[in-house]
């Protein structure tokens, strides 16, 4: 028969080894666990790291060009007078700035622009077509103002809503101070 000694050590050394043997399968689970949750945060961050480059670069290369070429072509519409070489290169200038920016840097568009992109590059290529027609090849001084009168307001309103909603996400202006 066993002593309460022997059965005291017996226990004591059951319990060391059932101990070990759940901290060590405990520590394991957590070890994974670990690894599990920093791979989903990795995961997460890499995301957020695309859409925000992305978003930063569609704002530097695409959007933010193109409203300044907006800008300029309201502010040379303005002053647009019958025959004004000047005025009318400057137009010209801008409209085919903004097409070659969509057509070059399309894939920096976001995808509820694409249809709006469309109306804009039909619009470029029907005035840039009566440009031609009219100045380059008919020579045509008799026109006072070349226009196609398809210019797509709405497409100008959603651009530059998205240029707005990039600038306030990426919180450009915070950045600079």
């Amino acid at each position: 028969m066993e002593t309460i000694t022997q059965l005291i050590i017996k226990i004591c050394i059951e319990t060391i080894l059932i101990s070990g043997i759940l901290g060590y399968l405990l520590n394991k689970r957590e070890e994974r666990m670990k690894k599990t949750i920093e791979e989903e945060f990795n995961k997460r961050g890499t995301f957020f790291t695309a859409r925000f480059n992305f978003k930063l670069r569609s704002l530097e290369e695409l959007l933010a060009p193109i409203m300044l070429q907006l800008i300029r072509s309201k502010l040379t519409l303005k002053k647009y007078d019958a025959n004004n070489e000047f005025r009318e290169k400057i137009l010209k200038e801008c409209n085919e700035t903004i097409l070659d920016l969509l057509l070059t840097k399309g894939f920096l568009l976001p995808t509820e622009l694409i249809p709006h992109a469309e109306e804009f590059i039909n619009h470029y290529d029907n005035w840039l077509q009566e440009y031609k027609k009219r100045r380059l090849d008919n020579n045509d001084k008799e026109t006072r103002l070349v226009f196609t009168y398809d210019f797509p307001h709405k497409a100008e309103k959603v651009f530059r809503e998205k240029f707005d909603t990039y600038r306030k996400e990426l919180e450009i202006e915070g950045s600079l101070n």
